[in-house]
């Protein structure tokens, strides 16, 4: 070796160094952050299951049915509201990252116009749900029974966007642990208020299914107020109130927000409308559907916090215009993504017999049930694999303002891939619900594939 070659070499190695100290470095902020946002969205989870489980033993079946039809439309249009207010995820990390109070100020001004835009139209929808609802078929006493609660979480929508605002906001500021002890604190209290309103105590009259809506309601508001409480105390200079309105900024947040609210109900709605196909199949299919679908939604709460926390870094790194760390996020995100999407891909494939056969009974209808859910998980484990980098790159992007790719991406994948190759499928070749999710995990791959070759092209 030359001496000139010699130099060379010895020149790469503390650049190489340096640049896997970076992508360690980045690797770990993202876990911290990730770390709390998987949790807050596992126990907003919790307080879905304590509704569920509490209105059908108190009141049985029928009562649950009822309240379904109110809990799945808020769903979807949550979702949709929750995107939207996303697009400021990238501005206020940027302000953070340049120490802004001004304009923080302004972004959060922002975000409560968009909060109040939103409800001024979803409101009105949910609460006359009941009244539009019929024209879909469904059956006008279900929907009578079931209108207390209804318009108990049309109301819930004001403030939850409120606090889906000061969550995005904490998250952009890397700080979702605060929001994640707001969280935990209403656990226990949403459950004591469920029993008080839905039952009755002293005074307080029994409100049936519909205390679980006023419930919700009631929880939302307290978590608002004690997130406007803490924000303020944490952050006083960043809520002056002096400057003008910028009409401009809020186009610009919507922007990008709008298409993340779309991409969040579609994907959504994919699931969705695979339940509502599923239930006009068998018992054994319907039933194997729901335990896939439950354990998907804990699988998602891993993917979707690193979503976010690739998100927030690579704002970050935006702001700061340093194109090393930006690359450093980049490869610790997308490795990240494969290490847990392929965790999880195992844990499910060599789980899923053994979860099946506990979730159902031994008799002939659970031993079908188990035979198919069976199959469900192990791809559900094979679409995870492809799913969690997906979402990687899908944060990846909209940490550089690029939401509109992923939208038409995910749109792709999702409808124009898996749903029709899992009708195809189920009716055709008579897979059944197995059909289904097969279209699932090939629409998830195709979408992987898509938004991967994006952020690969947006990083060279």
């Amino acid at each position: 070796m030359s001496l000139a070659q010699a130099d060379l070499v010895s020149s790469s190695r503390p650049a190489a160094d340096s640049a896997w100290r970076r992508r360690a470095d980045e690797g770990r902020a993202l876990l911290r952050l990730a770390a709390p946002i998987a949790l807050i969205a596992l126990v907003n989870m919790g307080m879905s299951v304590t509704d569920t489980v509490m209105v059908s033993a108190l009141f049985g079946a029928d009562a649950l049915a009822a309240v379904a039809v109110g809990s799945d439309l808020y769903s979807i249009v949550f979702y949709l509201c929750a995107g939207v207010l996303g697009g400021i995820a990238p501005f206020y990390t940027a302000a953070v990252t340049r120490a802004d109070g001004n304009d923080r100020a302004r972004l959060e001004r922002i975000g409560w116009a968009t909060v109040v835009l939103l409800a001024g139209f979803t409101v009105p929808l949910v609460w006359l749900a009941p009244i539009w609802l019929e024209s879909f078929g469904l059956e006008p006493a279900l929907l009578q029974r079931g209108q207390g609660y209804t318009r108990a979480v049309a109301l819930m929508l004001l403030p939850m966007l409120g606090v889906m605002l000061y969550r995005t906001i904490l998250t952009a500021a890397e700080q979702p642990k605060v929001f994640l002890k707001v969280t935990l604190a209403m656990l226990p209290l949403n459950a004591v208020a469920n029993y008080v309103l839905m039952l009755g105590l002293g005074p307080m009259p029994a409100l049936g299914p519909t205390g679980a809506g006023v419930s919700s309601l009631l929880v939302a508001a307290a978590s608002l107020a004690v997130l406007v409480f803490i924000a303020r105390r944490a952050f006083p200079a960043a809520h002056r109130a002096d400057a003008p309105f910028d009409w401009r900024g809020m186009a610009a947040v919507l922007r990008l927000g709008i298409p993340i609210g779309i991409t969040m109900t579609a994907e959504t709605g994919i699931f969705l409308g695979a339940t509502l196909y599923a239930a006009t199949l068998g018992a054994a299919d319907v039933a194997a559907h729901t335990l896939t679908l439950r354990m998907a939604g804990i699988a998602y709460a891993g993917s979707a916090a690193l979503l976010q926390a690739a998100m927030v870094r690579m704002a970050r790194a935006e702001a700061l215009g340093d194109a090393a760390t930006a690359r450093a996020v980049a490869a610790s995100s997308i490795v990240l993504s494969l290490v847990f999407g392929a965790a999880m891909c195992l844990m499910l494939v060599l789980g899923a017999g053994p979860l099946a056969a506990v979730f159902f009974d031994a008799g002939a209808a659970g031993i079908k049930a188990a035979e198919i859910a069976t199959g469900l998980l192990i791809l559900l484990g094979v679409l995870q694999f492809a799913g969690y980098p997906s979402l990687a790159a899908a944060g990846l992007l909209r940490g550089r303002k690029d939401t509109r790719a992923p939208m038409v991406y995910m749109l792709v994948g999702y409808w124009a891939v898996a749903a029709p190759l899992g009708l195809y499928l189920c009716e055709t070749l008579a897979l059944g619900v197995t059909g289904i999710w097969i279209g699932l995990t090939t629409g998830a791959f195709a979408t992987a594939g898509l938004t991967l070759r994006r952020q690969c092209s947006a990083a060279s």
